[in-house]
């Protein structure tokens, strides 16, 4: 008799963000603990979760806000490097004025408000380069 040893296959992983403006047209941004760069609000896609509800779910878990998602803005991918690959799903979750943000304090370090000129190099550069391709279009694919 003999034993199989079962290896853990890596699995895919994805994210949902959203992206939130104010009446001007500014990004709220986070910063994540312990990241040089600073994201949109969101995070994993929970299983069997869809990306619209764990946009939902995470936006409420880390500001304190409860916003539905809307329109999809893009949709990335990411191929493995020392992780898996990895799908991004990003929300336009509308224009708001008056957030009561409450900062999720075991993952965020801080979060603002900033023009697109600002944000952008903020941003990982993946996601900078999906919301500067949606400008041009109602939703985007891309590959990285």
């Amino acid at each position: 008799m003999f034993s199989l040893r079962w290896r853990r296959v890596p699995a895919r992983m994805a994210t949902a963000r959203g992206l939130i403006t104010d009446p001007s047209g500014r990004w709220l941004i986070v910063r994540p603990i312990g990241r040089r760069h600073w994201q949109l609000p969101g995070g994993r896609i929970e299983h069997g979760e869809s990306p619209s509800t764990a946009c939902r779910r995470e936006l409420h878990e880390e500001l304190g806000v409860d916003l539905e998602p809307g329109p999809l803005r893009a949709v990335t991918w990411r191929p493995a490097r020392r992780r898996s690959a990895r799908y991004g799903f990003i929300f336009d979750m509308g224009q708001h004025e008056d957030l009561s943000i409450r900062l999720q304090a075991t993952e965020l370090t801080a979060w603002r408000w900033a023009t697109p000129e600002e944000a952008l190099p903020l941003l990982k550069p993946d996601v900078a380069k999906a919301l500067t391709t949606t400008s041009l279009a109602t939703a985007v694919y891309l590959e990285f």
